[in-house]
């Protein structure tokens, strides 16, 4: 049995790591289309608002891609007020919604998101929604987000998915890049 915990412990430590080295290979992934927008559109819309997106033009613009942080507005016909932002803290890799008022005001229900879990890779990664998430809207306690570069067809996923059925999907065309408006 002493032998045992070592390993355990050796195995978790492994883990953790393979997960790290995902989620910050996962970031590396945006260097590529940085710079850039990107047009799609929504396949998926069973979400409430869902029709908003049905037949909008989706536009995600890649203007920061920093090592630890990328930021992407994220854009609905001329709505612009969403912006997604992937970032490591603490060695997890976090995303947030940052929604604004016209203004520039913070929205009431904003920076909502979750830190990946060990389900993903280097181009998939889920992100089940986070204590202050949950603290600050219960109802997001089913919700889990991913991201994932789909490089066979050159294309970029979000997704939502509320108690881990796929409710919503915007699908980005990586091949066709757009100046930044």
């Amino acid at each position: 049995m002493k032998y045992l915990i070592p390993i355990f412990t050796t195995l978790f430590l492994v883990a953790c790591t393979d997960s790290q080295n995902h989620q910050e290979n996962f970031m590396t992934n945006y260097q590529d289309y940085c710079g850039n927008a990107y047009e799609g559109n929504a396949t998926i819309t069973e979400i409430g608002g869902g029709e908003a997106f049905a037949e909008a033009r989706l536009v995600m613009v890649l203007e920061s891609c920093e090592d630890d942080m990328v930021r992407i507005p994220f854009f609905v016909d001329d709505d612009r007020s969403r912006t997604w932002i992937l970032q490591m803290k603490d060695g997890n890799l976090h995303l947030s919604h940052d929604h604004r008022y016209e203004d520039g005001t913070e929205h009431e229900a904003n920076f909502y998101g979750g830190f990946a879990d060990d389900r993903g890779t280097t181009l998939l990664q889920y992100f089940p929604a986070d204590e202050r998430t949950i603290e600050e809207r219960a109802g997001r306690s089913i919700n889990t987000w991913s991201k994932e570069f789909g490089l066979a067809e050159l294309n970029y996923y979000y997704r939502l998915y509320l108690n881990d059925e796929l409710r919503f999907e915007a699908v980005f065309d990586l091949s066709n890049p757009l100046p930044i408006p």
